[in-house]
């Protein structure tokens, strides 16, 4: 194209020299292409649009008397000057080429040139049509540059490449990755119809993908079952676009085999599905144990406590009643942690229930300090509260007593004599509520807070290792809490103490004239 556009310029040169200098210069000026006149070696003729390329801001005149050193690259100048001498004696040159400028801006472009010798005005002179062919050679840069990755993709992916044309369904190309899977020359592939080649477990699938593709010119993840080298099947997912054939609408097919991750998933499931009927075989056995031991456990608590009260008259021997009241203690430790393990066998099943409704969480609060604080007090341990009176949560009542009790029950077990530990039911500014026991005890590292979160998780300190438990205090809280759709927060430091947070969001809280309000 541009060496026709050239062509006719030259014509135009020819048409237009025997004309008035006006009309001359008005057609030149109005070409695409910068025009350039030398006789012997002077400039004699430009026109206006050689001055734009060049971005030359004086006038002709002022152009004409400017060396070529003005414009030409340094490196290109003596080529010019031998071709423009060589030219002029008739000698052999080259008509078309290349050189490169500097602009009046100091932009570097590449000029592509067509220059012969003719007649100007009378005289024989050099005529030339330049024309910027710097974007161009960029564009075929960036063209030749994505075409080079894409035959190195082509070429080294592992995932099969199929080049075919959609009308005739013929293959175009393939790439090795398609050679090695499949184990097929490449002349028996390509020029065959794809539907020929004996790669398809369901022989209808290319006609139904081709249909597909026609109407959405791209597919993604789409499934098929092909027959790979030794006639072994295996699972691939196809992936296609519609591309320009060089005037034949084409496809490119990338196919991913995905059979060894089918595989890995299906023995995933499967090992989770184990899991999942251990997990809740054990969670059974742990109930019905738990409730096979409570029955006989409480006929004992009982009988002890008759005993140790000496509801039925004297033991008689003092000793007798010491002993009834340490099976007492250790009976009522036992059931507290069936109880627990019930309450983590529900949590485990899925069969722990909320019944949500709004609550006063205050008097719940006040039942567990008082449950906590013989025990306060007997450790050496200051109890201390401060509860927001004025507020409601939509809550489980049952389960909020719960975490209150375990958490303060926690606290005061690990604070040694002289600590403190306090309950505090607080609005944040965010508007959630923060019901939080914070104590001056042991405190834990960041290590030991993710194995105190796991069921049955002790953590083995001089302090806390003679303590009594079986570790399940926490990780009942975070699964009430979760219940209840709450955030189970523990910040703490050794030697410091711990903060234990569950915080319901904002939705979930209100204050007791705001929900007097609401209920009328």
């Amino acid at each position: 194209m541009i060496k026709q556009s050239f062509n006719v310029k030259q014509e135009l040169l020819t048409v237009v020299q025997d004309d008035e200098a006006s009309d001359e210069t008005v057609i030149l000026d109005a070409l695409a292409e910068g025009v350039l006149v030398r006789k012997n070696n002077e400039i004699v003729f430009c026109n206006s649009q050689l001055l734009n390329m060049l971005k030359f801001e004086g006038n002709k005149n002022d152009f004409l008397t400017q060396p070529l050193s003005t414009w030409v690259h340094q490196d290109d100048l003596d080529t010019l000057r031998t071709y423009h001498y060589s030219r002029t004696l008739g000698e052999d040159v080259p008509v078309n080429y290349t050189f490169r400028i500097t602009r009046m801006d100091g932009e570097e472009r590449v000029f592509s040139c067509r220059a012969s010798v003719g007649q100007w005005q009378g005289s024989k002179a050099t005529i030339a049509c330049l024309f910027d062919i710097t974007d161009q050679l960029e564009a075929e840069r960036v063209r030749e540059y994505s075409q080079q990755i894409f035959r190195n993709v082509f070429r080294l992916t592992p995932e099969v490449m199929v080049i075919a044309e959609i009308a005739t369904e013929r293959v175009v190309d393939i790439n090795p990755a398609f050679i090695n899977i499949f184990g097929m020359r490449r002349d028996d592939v390509v020029g065959e119809k794809a539907t020929n080649l004996d790669i398809w477990a369901d022989p209808t699938f290319y006609e139904r993908f081709v249909k597909e593709l026609k109407i959405t010119s791209s597919i993604t993840d789409m499934p098929v079952i092909l027959k790979t080298r030794g006639n072994i099947v295996r699972h691939f997912k196809f992936f296609a676009q519609t591309i320009d054939g060089r005037g034949k609408p084409s496809m490119l097919i990338v196919g991913r085999d995905v059979t060894d991750d089918i595989t890995q998933a299906e023995e995933l499931q499967k090992n989770r599905d184990i899991a999942e009927l251990a997990n809740r075989t054990k969670s059974e056995f742990l109930a019905n144990m738990s409730h096979e031991l409570r029955t006989p456990l409480n006929a004992i608590l009982g009988f002890a406590e008759i005993i140790k009260d000496e509801i039925l008259g004297p033991v008689g021997t003092e000793k007798y009643k010491e002993y009834a009241a340490d099976v007492y203690n250790s009976g009522s430790h036992l059931l507290s942690i069936i109880n627990d393990i019930l309450d983590l066998s529900k949590v485990e099943a899925g069969k722990l229930q909320a019944h949500l409704v709004w609550i006063d969480p205050l008097e719940s609060m006040e039942i567990c300090l008082n449950l906590v604080k013989q025990r306060a007090y007997e450790t050496g341990v200051t109890l201390t509260d401060h509860i927001d009176q004025d507020l409601l949560l939509e809550a489980d009542e049952k389960l909020v007593r719960q975490i209150c009790l375990n958490l303060l029950t926690n606290a005061v077990k690990f604070t040694p004599n002289g600590g403190a530990v306090t309950l505090s039911l607080d609005k944040l500014d965010n508007g959630e509520l923060c019901l939080s026991v914070r104590d001056t005890g042991v405190g834990m590292s960041p290590a030991e807070i993710k194995i105190a979160k796991r069921p049955f998780g002790q953590i083995q300190s001089s302090i806390s290792r003679d303590k009594e438990g079986v570790g399940l205090g926490l990780p009942l809280v975070a699964s009430f809490a979760d219940k209840l759709q709450a955030q189970f927060i523990i910040e703490s430091e050794p030697g410091v103490g711990t903060v234990a947070s569950v915080i319901f969001p904002e939705f979930k809280v209100r204050s007791k004239s705001e929900h007097r309000k609401k209920e009328r």
